[in-house]
């Protein structure tokens, strides 16, 4: 159980890679076609956000909303760039700043058989301009996980490759140009 932990980790934060659609040829073709429409829409809006903010130097007041497909098409994009090991991400936003997520992982390439299923559920803390995830649950297939656990393993891994370690609860800068964030039902609510 912890090495299948130690080995997902790295997959999981500290490489990127390129993810994999499953499917008949033309659905393959049309869900990478899907999946780069809203990773495009997310960067494109944060870019934009992030220009106003550099030439004014305030916010705009106003809102935006994408929907779970599209948060769950940018983050699986930016977690795996260069990482095969990523298979794919889905997301259920939940309002009260509540996610759950399911991550399966492709560990072929570490030795071990079949894909993995991590489950997530968690809570969107807010602190000015910071967030992080604070998790109420963390499953690897059954087998619950306690956050500290996997904190302790990411630290064995992070000091074994000699990279920096970014722990489940570590508080992370929202992008310039955004205020803060908040969850509906299936969507999520960007204010900048």
């Amino acid at each position: 159980m912890a090495l299948i932990l130690v080995l997902c980790y790295p997959f999981l934060f500290f490489r990127r890679g390129q993810a994999a659609v499953s499917g008949g040829e033309d659905s393959h073709l049309q869900n990478r076609t899907d999946d780069l429409d809203n990773v495009l829409k997310v960067i494109n809006f944060l870019e934009e956000a992030a220009s106003f903010w550099q030439e004014k130097g305030h916010f705009q007041d106003r809102m935006a909303e994408f929907s779970q497909d599209q948060v769950a098409a940018f983050f699986q994009h930016i977690l795996s760039e260069g990482n095969p090991g990523l298979k794919s991400l889905r997301l259920k936003l939940v309002p009260g700043n509540r996610i759950e997520g399911w991550v399966v992982l492709d560990l072929r390439a570490q030795g071990l058989r079949g894909d993995h299923n991590l489950y997530f559920e968690a809570r969107i803390e807010q602190e000015r301009r910071r967030v992080r995830l604070n998790f109420r649950s963390l499953y690897l297939e059954t087998q619950r996980i306690q956050p500290e656990i996997i904190n302790a393993l990411i630290d064995l891994v992070a000091a074994a490759r000699g990279l920096e370690a970014r722990h489940l609860d570590d508080w992370y800068d929202l992008p310039e140009g955004i205020s803060h964030i908040e969850t509906r039902a299936g969507s999520l609510l960007i204010y900048y």
